[in-house]
């Protein structure tokens, strides 16, 4: 049995509704992602996004206290400083976890895109809203895509992390994703038009 809150109707078809699009007339509700009933299951998505806020931005935190962690064991183990070493040692460990955990930051969009473009297979998604994530960029949320795509198993729900705060994709646009188990990376080749 559909879900439908009350009042809820289409604006195109005045259908009641509960999802972002029509599932009659297929048109956009206008009601909120985040409000919005899961009429399908939803699928573990594993984002391929290879750019400056996913690789770049972690890999300059995973750079400077991986740096800073290996220089006071340097000067630990040199002895060049008065103070008792163990100190010096105690004082590279916040610095190490840092830095090795902004190194699995870098890795893992890196290894899913890697993943994805050797054994991917290419599909179609239609985009049915936005959420805001829970991390900021620039004073902004960054968002995340709603995608309904079709499995072998029916039609699923993934919820793609842009790692952007910009929405590029309209609400019911058709997009290309390519998919490799539960590892997802949106098609962002342009259409080209040879006139």
């Amino acid at each position: 049995m559909d879900y439908f809150p009350p009042g809820m109707t289409c604006k195109n078809c005045r259908a009641p509704v509960s999802t972002e699009l029509c599932p009659y007339c297929g048109n956009v509700t206008g009601l909120n992602s985040a409000q919005a009933y899961m009429d399908c299951p939803e699928l573990e998505c594993k984002e391929a996004n290879v750019n400056f806020w996913t690789v770049l931005f972690p890999l300059v935190f995973a750079l400077a206290f991986t740096f800073a962690g290996g220089a006071l064991i340097v000067v630990a183990v040199r002895g060049e400083i008065g103070a008792d070493s163990w100190i010096l040692w105690l004082m590279s460990l916040p610095f190490l976890a840092v830095g090795i955990s902004s190194w699995g930051s870098v890795v893992r969009p890196v290894i899913n895109w890697v993943l994805i473009t050797r054994r991917g297979k290419y599909i179609e998604g239609i985009v049915c809203g936005y959420l805001d994530d829970d991390v900021t960029l620039n004073d902004r949320p960054a968002q995340i895509v709603k995608i309904l795509v079709d499995t072998p198993n029916g039609k699923r729900y993934i919820k793609y992390q842009l790692g952007t705060a910009d929405r590029p994709y309209g609400i019911n646009q058709t997009i290309g994703l390519w998919v490799y188990r539960d590892r997802f990376m949106i098609d962002k080749k342009k259409e080209i038009i040879n006139w």
